[in-house]
């Protein structure tokens, strides 16, 4: 069965194949002379080791529910002792194996996933492009490596995935929701959004041009400065912020519990 693609996706899937192939060579290009305890900075909490180990636990669940392994959901800690070429070695042969199971299948192909509104294998092929691309700025920074550019457009995309999928659903199938009524605006040179959240539900929604600066605060900048932020890979100070400050930390930590 074939399903028609969501109309905000705007990157060709076959070149955020060839995307996740750079990313993940970058990642363990960046391994070579880091301590595996290393910490990551920003909001993730893990060591280098524990990040690729991470990383390559969600390309075992990404196969899983592609129907192409039949092991579960594989422990999250990593093992000790181990080292981190073990790690590496790891998160590469269960990259080498996803990227070959998405290279049989076409993007619409229907396949299981946990957003209702697309059922199809290009909704993985753009998770594991995200996951793979904001674990890499993590293993950058932890070894003190430049970090690589993002392409703008892959930004704009993952600001979408972050908005949309993690706090537009995500936070709600989790049973969680915002203390306060409030709305934030997201707003890049390319593309805007709004998100209206209460009590009982968090909409997210793409908008027209300006309609943002409506909203109680608004985020503004770069788009892969406001993508990384809402990773929370990036500190306050890399973007522009307005109005309800407390609207907009309430947002954050939303995304902090929607993407545990």
């Amino acid at each position: 069965m074939m399903v028609n693609p969501p109309a905000d996706v705007s990157i060709d899937p076959g070149r955020m194949l060839d995307l996740i192939g750079v990313e993940g060579q970058l990642l363990t290009a960046a391994t070579h002379d880091v301590p595996p305890d290393a910490p990551v900075q920003g909001a993730s909490g893990r060591t280098v080791a524990e990040t690729i180990w991470f990383l390559g636990g969600q390309c075992e669940d990404v196969l899983t529910w592609m129907g192409a392994s039949e092991q579960t959901a594989g422990a999250w800690e990593v093992p000790d002792p181990v080292s981190l070429r073990e790690v590496t070695a790891r998160f590469t042969a269960r990259l080498a194996e996803l990227l070959a199971e998405f290279g049989t299948r076409p993007p619409e192909d229907a396949c299981p996933t946990w957003w209702p509104e697309e059922h199809a294998v290009r909704f993985w092929i753009r998770r594991v492009l995200h996951a793979t691309t904001v674990h890499r700025v993590d293993v950058q920074s932890a070894a003190g490596v430049r970090r690589t550019g993002i392409d703008v457009d892959v930004a704009l995309d993952g600001i979408d995935e972050a908005l949309r999928l993690w706090l537009g659903y995500r936070l709600h199938a989790v049973g969680i929701t915002s203390t306060r009524p409030c709305s934030v605006g997201v707003s890049t040179e390319d593309a805007e959004w709004v998100v209206c959240a209460d009590p009982t539900r968090t909409v997210v929604r793409r908008t027209g041009a300006h309609e943002s600066v409506a909203a109680d605060a608004l985020i503004s900048g770069d788009p892969v400065l406001i993508y990384l932020w809402l990773w929370g890979r990036l500190p306050d100070r890399e973007i522009t912020t307005a109005g309800d400050q407390d609207a907009i930390a309430q947002l954050w930590g939303l995304l902090r519990l929607a993407t545990r």
